[in-house]
């Protein structure tokens, strides 16, 4: 079976949010030969432009946070609670290290486990058009493309798409152009990873 992931299955596993243990199935799913998994290449950047945002955010915050601090400490009376608080002041400052090294971690495992699909001049231009025909960003759209090229060779197999951005990719003229490639989509990890451990192949893929 070939599954397709992107962005969000590297944020998901780095940062161990709610469906993290279906998307290490997968993986190890795919280290094992049971599954064949892809990533667009363009997934092992996104992440970093998403938490390079989310640590400017906190960076900002953290700043204003130690400002605020200062300030307060200046009362004798809540001195000790300023102190406390400077855990938090911590914690954003950590939060960015953790989370890179997580996503690094994450790359390296899906660079040796999955397929990367490449963005070729093909991809580049089909993104443009599914901009328009599906209403897709120029992030999804090139995620979208990296995929459709791919199934385009190859949909002999059952395929499984899964991306929990359903406000984009669940749309009916989404559904409807995978089904032409033999292609289902899952706006949830852990209900494709029932689907596909349902429909496991009684040998290892080639």
């Amino acid at each position: 079976m070939n599954v397709f992931v992107e962005t969000n299955f590297v944020i998901e596993v780095a940062l161990e949010q709610q469906e993290a243990s279906a998307c290490i199935t997968l993986l190890e799913l795919a280290e094992s030969g049971t599954i064949r998994l892809f990533i667009p290449a363009y997934s092992l950047i996104e992440p970093h432009e998403t938490l390079g945002r989310r640590h400017l955010e906190r960076a900002a915050l953290r700043s204003r946070v130690t400002s605020e601090l200062a300030q307060l400490a200046r009362s004798t009376p809540l001195a000790d609670r300023v102190a406390a608080s400077q855990e938090i002041v911590n914690l954003l400052a950590d939060s960015a290290e953790y989370e890179t090294r997580r996503i690094e971690e994450v790359k390296a495992r899906l660079c040796t486990a999955a397929e990367v699909l490449p963005v070729t001049l093909e991809v580049v231009r089909n993104a443009a058009t599914y901009q328009n025909t599906l209403d897709l960003s120029p992030q999804d759209a090139v995620v979208y493309a990296s995929i459709r090229a791919y199934l385009e060779i190859d949909h002999a197999a059952t395929s499984c798409f899964i991306s929990r951005n359903p406000r984009d990719f669940a749309d009916p003229a989404v559904r409807a152009d995978l089904a032409t490639v033999k292609c289902r989509y899952f706006a949830s990890f852990e209900a494709a990873s029932q689907f596909i451990r349902h429909n496991l192949p009684h040998e290892p893929v080639a």
